[in-house]
């Protein structure tokens, strides 16, 4: 399952990356390890990163931000469901 996951988050990057563009595709990424730091490691650093990450997107960033991370959550949900 884990193999369809990552299968499926490297063709939503290329499609952001295709569609968006690189600039958007970047910020999707270092949002993604930014929070990958802070809740494995409990890493105050990344979080206060984070933070100002967020905190300096505009609105059309933030839709196109969220549009990304909702689509591979549904992406990762019908990947765990063909795998029960």
């Amino acid at each position: 399952m884990r193999d369809d996951i990552r299968l499926l988050g490297r063709i939503l990057g290329d499609t952001v990356r295709d569609q968006e563009g690189e600039a958007v595709f970047d910020l999707v990424e270092r949002i993604r390890r930014t929070s990958l730091r802070f809740h494995r490691d409990n890493d105050e650093p990344a979080r206060r990163e984070l933070e100002s990450i967020l905190d300096g997107m505009s609105e059309r960033e933030t839709v196109l931000i969220v549009r990304a991370f909702s689509y591979f959550s549904h992406l990762a949900n019908i990947a765990e469901d063909q795998n029960q």
